[in-house]
């Protein structure tokens, strides 16, 4: 009982300070930083900078780097600015200065950070690897690739580089160096699905569709699952008339997501194309193949109205099977879709300066197609019926076309209505004279 006595009195001797260490645990900056309590972090130096004027060079060091793992790159680079003021030639503080230019998408004054950092420290790995980043998104590729192939020189294991300077090559159009380059960063690193895509594209755009497909292969041996990689095989396979196995996977891709009225357009054409392979030997199948066709083009067409080809596809497949009406529907369609707004505008001002140029023949024929594209400006037949009046002998030809201009007349120009009538009346008369 009595040593009892004095265990109490010292736990509450030491209680205070227990508290003031957990406290000091809670409020150090390094210890909320690895634990991810960077508003917490920011909370605790801002309010150390309330209570004084400035805070010391690791401190707004530390304030920029929290206000950058919360993506406030603002307030970030306004602290790491006020540590540089302290610490004008720190590496690292300036390569964070970079790093949030870059962020706030000002790669002017991130590329001459990384510049100025170089200048201090020639072989700095991460100033190099960043400002060739940025030296790309300048589109500055022959500036990036002489710095790609420096740091090549310092690590040729890198895949990155490699790949880096890969791009910069295409970007050059130097298409035999950039499929090398992409080789070797996939050699020694065959996960980067982006750069093997990047090298099949370039192939399959070479019509090198072996390659293409070997490229891709090794890709999604490593990433079954990768959709866009599945997606450009698809291509491959469709570009080989491989189409049972592109048909498997343009169905693999949208079951995983990709549902785009591309993939299916594509998945149709497999479809459609594959119905005419000797491998499909029998009038069912054919009649299968062509109805899983109408499927995915009418997914296709769902989804873009506005495709001429889906709805071209749509019709051939439908006068395949023998349903022309239905096939008459969608070439229909597929005409209307192919012409644009405006090649009304352009066959009627194509007729018209036809017309200053004394060449009425072609007027006519310009007027006539301006009209059918054009069917509601009725000033068109106007134009045309004015045109044969004038310019042809037979004017009785001209008559059929004022008669349709004064039926559908929406016109204001009560001049023009009256001139259409005038000579309505007076070739009846011409005509009614020579007749007799």
């Amino acid at each position: 009982m009595q040593k009892s006595k004095y265990i109490l009195p010292s736990f509450l001797f030491i209680l205070p300070f227990v508290n003031i260490l957990l406290a000091q645990k809670s409020n150090d900056v390094k210890v909320l930083l690895l634990e991810g309590e960077y508003q917490k972090a920011i909370n605790v130096l801002e309010l150390k900078l309330s209570e004084q004027d400035s805070l010391s060079f690791k401190e707004y060091n530390t304030l920029g780097v929290a206000y950058q793992r919360i993506m406030s790159f603002s307030k970030a680079l306004s602290s790491f600015k006020k540590a540089t003021k302290l610490k004008p030639g720190n590496i690292q503080n300036n390569l964070l200065i970079g790093s949030c230019y870059s962020s706030l998408g000002n790669n002017n004054l991130a590329k001459f950070t990384y510049q100025k950092i170089l200048e201090l420290d020639s072989a700095n790995l991460t100033a190099m690897v960043s400002l060739g980043k940025i030296l790309i998104e300048l589109d500055e590729f022959s500036n990036a690739s002489d710095l790609y192939q420096k740091l090549i020189l310092a690590d040729s294991t890198n895949s990155y580089f490699y790949s880096q300077l890969g791009i910069c090559e295409l970007k050059k159009n130097n298409k035999i160096s950039a499929k090398k380059h992409f080789k070797k960063s996939i050699n020694l690193n065959n996960n980067n699905s982006k750069t093997i895509l990047r090298l099949a594209k370039l192939y399959y755009n070479d019509q090198e569709f072996d390659e293409a497909e070997k490229t891709l292969q090794e890709g999604l041996s490593n990433n079954s699952q990768n959709k866009a990689l599945n997606k450009m095989i698809a291509e491959v396979f469709y570009k080989k008339k491989q189409y049972e196995e592109a048909i498997i996977k343009y169905l693999y891709v949208t079951s995983i997501g990709d549902t785009s009225a591309q993939t299916y357009q594509r998945l149709g054409l497999s479809y459609y194309y594959m119905s005419f392979t000797k491998s499909i030997n029998n009038k069912e199948m054919k009649e299968l193949k062509l109805n899983e066709a109408i499927s995915a083009f009418t997914k296709s067409y769902q989804k873009d109205r506005a495709n001429s080809v889906t709805a071209l596809y749509l019709g051939l497949c439908n006068k395949a099977l023998d349903k022309h009406e239905t096939a008459i529907k969608y070439f229909e369609e597929s005409l209307n879709k192919m012409f644009p707004d405006y090649i009304g505008e352009v066959y009627k001002n194509l007729a018209i300066s036809n017309e200053q140029l004394v060449n009425y023949h072609d007027a006519i024929i310009n007027y006539q197609k301006a009209i059918k594209y054009l069917p509601s400006n009725n000033i068109l037949t106007f134009y045309l019926a004015s045109v044969y009046d004038r310019y042809y002998k037979d004017k009785s030809v001209a008559i059929p076309y004022y008669k349709k201009f004064l039926k559908k007349n929406n016109s204001d120009d009560i001049k023009l209505i009256e001139y259409t009538k005038s000579r309505l009346e007076q070739l009846d008369k011409d005509i009614n004279f020579w007749g007799k």
